[in-house]
């Protein structure tokens, strides 16, 4: 049981987006995609979330892709984009209680079930607080967190996340790391996150996917790429390496 792919190839407008590249990840893993600007891993990550057409293999626990988005009523993935769309007039509350759509119809309103499920989420969210206040007044850690919240609402197994610290300071940003490796942790949930944090990812992340042009250069346990070498060729620049006191790789 797990994420599998095999020469996965994407092309967007006549574009090879993608270019023939595999991975096997058990399922319940912690997964950051890096690499430079334009390697391919928003592109990715929308292939994964059902999105994209593509050639070669995409598998989840043994399913293709294509068929377990269609007809699955047991698999729920959250995609939450590099730029978060914030509704006007909405409360946090009611921006949650998106997550439930798919389990709600339109004639039907939200039962008990729904709403344990929420205040569930805006619970492990640390959101009580904040659940009536406008999303728009929200801070950025704030929102990230809310997308997280919705995620849990929606029950979904995979999460996955577009550079979601890129607008946060350090103290969120780590904050933000910590609180998704606990859900990761304690729900057991899927997470493919891209990043250009190295730093974070290396003290956090347990697998690795490293794009370049394209193409897969590397994926597999992260350790085996935190050296200077290899990310000083990913990124086209000369990377030093050194290690903190509680025995983190650091590169600068």
């Amino acid at each position: 049981m797990g994420y599998k792919a095999r020469d996965l190839t994407v092309y967007i407008n006549n574009i090879n987006i993608i270019d023939k590249i595999s991975f096997d990840f058990p399922s319940g893993s912690y997964v950051s995609i890096i690499g430079p600007n334009g390697a391919g891993k928003t592109t990715l990550l929308k292939t994964l979330a059902g999105l994209l057409n593509y050639k070669g293999s995409l598998s989840i626990n043994n399913q293709n892709v294509k068929e377990l988005f269609k007809n699955s009523n047991n698999f729920n993935c959250a995609y939450v984009p590099q730029i978060i769309g914030i509704p006007e007039g909405m409360s946090l509350i009611e921006y949650i209680f998106l997550g439930r759509n798919s389990f709600t119809n339109w004639f039907l309103s939200e039962n008990k079930k729904d709403y344990d499920i929420v205040e569930e989420a805006l619970n492990k969210l640390n959101l009580r607080s904040k659940k009536n206040q406008l999303v728009k007044s929200l801070s950025g850690g704030e929102m990230q967190r809310a997308t997280l919240a919705r995620a849990l609402a929606q029950q979904a197994n995979l999460l996955l996340l577009d550079e979601p610290t890129s607008s946060l300071d350090f103290a969120r940003t780590q904050d933000f790391y910590k609180l998704i490796t606990n859900l990761n942790k304690d729900l057991k949930l899927t997470i493919f996150l891209s990043t250009h944090d190295i730093n974070s990812i290396s003290r956090y992340s347990e697998y690795v996917i490293a794009l370049k042009g394209g193409k897969n250069v590397f994926s597999g346990h992260i350790n085996e790429i935190l050296n200077e070498v290899f990310l000083s060729e990913l990124y086209e620049t000369k990377l030093k390496k050194i290690i903190t006191e509680d025995g983190y790789s650091l590169f600068f």
